[in-house]
């Protein structure tokens, strides 16, 4: 009863996951983390308190001394021995022991070690951290991370492990063909909910999004997504399900030769018929969605498992009856339910109508822009390009131990090598992206273990007979092998719905391919008791991931909270005392460094405010607020290179225009653009004051605001007109610049 009550909870998270634009925003994230912590314990306490229920009770044994399900209230077995049970579902020892390389990296990068150790492992990191110390912005400490922010990092850990509970409720929970089938009818009604809300909302030119006019992907399909690539990964996943599913129904297509006219019409008349034919419009609503988001990785790996699952079902092998008792001879198995020659072109057949429908419907409905969208010039392809190379640069900083999950967005600029003005999250790439944050190790280890599952699955298929089995199996198989896929060009494991569908159907094919290593234990109905030392061991794990969830969860509530009081302020001053109330609040909830620094900008903030309102003291008490607040959003993540640019501007506020604390200010500048070398913005800034300061630098102060200007001259040829128009703006003429550039030290 109580893992009816999980596989029920597991279907409710799955309809709502896509919903919120993909549950990529903070409070559907913690909606999924707490209820798959409560989930979680659930079915833990259920099977401790059935040990504690049944403890030294006799339970009522049936054929060979295994309990008959009756005994437990549930379904009587059909005569076949299974009732159409399925055995617990394994995962491969060899992806076991890569998922175990992977968490052991995961906390190791995380937990405080020796410095020397930390500076073998990762010597950038250790690098980073020497500068920190060295200009004064942080204290020696004999503990390091290699995770160059923590708090991040655990944030991060938390959501694959969320993940990964997830889908140990599901090969828990999912224990008959039944529950199977409820499970791919809730994703196959979530992908056509997509598809078709997507293109009413194109096709009617009332494109919005949650209630909102759509910013993004005006003219594509996204559904209830931002980004028409995730969808597209949505539905892929969907699509070859779809496929399976309909191929597991197959035998409803199969008239026996020789029937009368009016057989013939009875044949057709039938109930099953009629819901097989209705259930093959579904892959072709779900591929039109996906061709119509106009993604171009995501046709292309439509077209690719299309043709992967005609191939499959083409050489779809002769159902066997020794497979049919061993897995279970239920619907569409054993002898009564096995194909020959004609079942295997049937099933090829099926496929390939499902294709010319999706081909003819696409016409029908115009595949103009969709045309124009493979034949327009990727403006993007340079882009993603430079991504890549960056990033595998970024990798070869720090391979061993990467820059720690979560990290990537502050990690990237450190390789950026032009401004363009873009703040990248995400490397669009998955691959790429898991190596940079994760270090080759770890990544290598989690990428292998997906790859090594999903051929692990294309073998199981290719060894079970039941028609169940192949057709589930298959969709399953090709819906995991199509994000893989689509995870060289973008990045959907990083979208939480998709890769929350991603693990549920990588788990869904090892529950109908994968066998109990006892072939006895199939449909064996005993609760599964868990001890109460794991019971324990649960409530601490759930402790360990819920109680840090709730405080971040508590903390973006609160700055939410925040910007939009700020956006209703006539002024910051007015407003000052309530946004600072917020603020206060978000930061004492969680340790993350985002809240630190939004209440240092509003210090800064109000400084500027009362330094134009010639209010010296009261400027100075906030510049002190903001150096603190910025001094502890440093120490949660020192990589972040804003930070420290902002830092360095409020130390020059100080008793302004003076600008006492100058050498505090070059420190932190000189961290800020090695952070984030490319930047335009700071490179101007730092060159525009380096050279109004000149006359009192030390020549190494010259060489290195002379090698600035040099190095982004390289980097930008129209760097030097940008910084003489700003020099001319602020005093009139550039004649003092063109001195001190003719000063330049000569390149060493």
């Amino acid at each position: 009863m109580i893992d009816q009550i999980v596989f029920w909870g597991l279907c409710a998270v799955l309809v709502f996951l896509p919903l919120p634009i993909g549950a990529v925003e903070e409070w559907a994230i913690f909606a999924f983390e707490a209820a798959t912590v409560g989930l979680y314990l659930l079915h833990i306490g259920g099977r401790t308190f059935a040990r504690r229920r049944n403890r030294g009770r006799p339970g009522p044994e049936g054929p060979a001394g295994s309990i008959s399900p009756e005994a437990w209230g549930l379904a009587p077995s059909p005569n076949n021995g299974n009732g159409g049970r399925l055995g617990p579902g394994r995962l491969p020892r060899l992806v076991k022991v890569l998922l175990g390389v992977f968490a052991a990296f995961s906390i190791l990068q995380i937990v405080p070690l020796p410095a020397g150790f930390v500076e073998v492992l990762s010597p950038r990191a250790y690098a980073l951290y020497a500068g920190l110390v060295r200009d004064g912005i942080a204290a020696p400490s004999p503990w390091l991370t290699l995770s160059l922010t923590p708090s991040a990092t655990i944030s991060e850990l938390i959501l694959l492990s969320c993940y990964a509970l997830f889908g140990y409720l599901v090969l828990r929970t999912v224990r008959s063909r039944r529950q199977v089938e409820i499970l791919v009818a809730v994703t196959l009604a979530s992908a056509l909910f997509q598809s078709l809300f997507g293109m009413a909302e194109v096709f009617s030119g009332h494109e919005h999004l949650l209630g909102r006019p759509k910013r993004y992907g005006v003219g594509s399909v996204t559904g209830t997504f931002v980004n028409r690539n995730h969808l597209a990964g949505f539905l892929e996943m969907a699509f070859p399900l779809s496929l399976g599913f309909l191929l597991v129904k197959a035998r409803y297509f199969a008239m026996e030769k020789g029937l009368s006219l009016r057989r013939k019409i009875v044949w057709f008349g039938q109930e099953s018929l009629q819901w097989t034919l209705l259930l093959g419009l579904v892959p072709v609503f779900i591929a039109l969605g996906l061709f119509f988001s106009k993604s171009r990785s995501g046709i292309l790996v439509l077209v690719l498992t299309t043709v992967l699952a005609a191939a499959a079902a083409s050489s779809w092998r002769e159902f066997s009856d020794e497979d049919g008792a061993g897995e279970g001879s239920g619907e569409g198995s054993g002898r009564g339910e096995g194909v020959g020659q004609g079942g295997r072109r049937r099933f090829g057949r099926i496929v390939r109508v499902v294709a010319t429908v999706v081909v003819a419907a696409a016409v029908w409905l115009g595949v103009g822009p969709v045309i124009s969208r493979f034949s327009e010039v990727d403006v993007t392809a340079d882009a993603r390009r430079t991504f890549y190379e960056n990033t595998l640069e970024l990798i070869g900083d720090f391979p061993l131990a990467g820059t720690g999950k979560g990290t990537y967005v502050n990690a990237y600029p450190m390789v950026e090598k032009v401004d363009d003005r873009m703040r990248l999250s995400f490397a669009h790439n998955d691959y790429l992206e898991y190596a940079a944050e994760n270090g080759v190790v770890a990544g290598g280890a989690i990428i292998a273990a997906g790859l090594g599952l999903a051929f692990w699955l294309g073998a199981m298929w290719r060894r079970r007979r039941s028609s169940f089995a192949k057709g589930i199996g298959l969709g399953a198989g090709l819906a995991v092998a199509a994000l893989l896929v689509h995870g060289f060009t973008d990045f959907n494991l990083q979208i939480t719905a998709n890769a929350v569908y991603f693990v549920t159907l990588a788990m869904l094919g090892v529950v109908v391919l994968g066998k109990p290593k006892n072939k006895n234990k199939i449909g064996d109905m005993r609760p599964e008791y868990a001890p109460p030392l794991k019971a324990l061991g649960a409530l601490v794990l759930a402790a360990v991931l819920f109680v840090p969830a709730v405080r971040d969860f508590v903390g973006f509530r609160h700055l939410a909270a925040y910007r939009a009081e700020r956006a209703r302020a006539r002024s910051v001053e007015s407003a000052f005392p309530a946004l600072e109330s917020r603020l206060s609040r978000a930061s004492a909830s969680s340790p993350r460094a985002v809240f630190e620094a939004e209440m240092a900008r509003l210090y800064l903030e109000m400084a500027r405010v009362s330094n134009d309102a010639g209010r010296d003291e009261e400027r100075d008490g906030f510049c002190d607020k903001a150096v603190a607040r910025y001094g502890r959003a440093i120490a949660a993540n020192p990589i972040d290179a804003a930070v420290h640019y902002e830092t360095a501007l409020t130390y020059l506020l100080y008793n302004y225009p003076l600008m006492t604390f100058q050498d505090r200010a070059k420190s932190f500048f000189r961290e800020a653009l090695v952070l984030k070398p490319a930047d335009e913005t700071m490179n101007l800034t730092v060159a525009f004051l380096y050279f109004s300061w000149w006359p009192t630098l030390e020549e190494a102060e010259k060489s290195y605001a002379a090698g600035l200007y040099r190095a982004m001259t390289v980097r930008d040829p129209s760097y030097p007109a940008k910084l003489r128009a700003r020099w001319a703006q602020s005093y009139g003429s550039a004649e003092r610049l063109d001195a001190v550039l003719a000063e330049l030290p000569p390149v060493q």
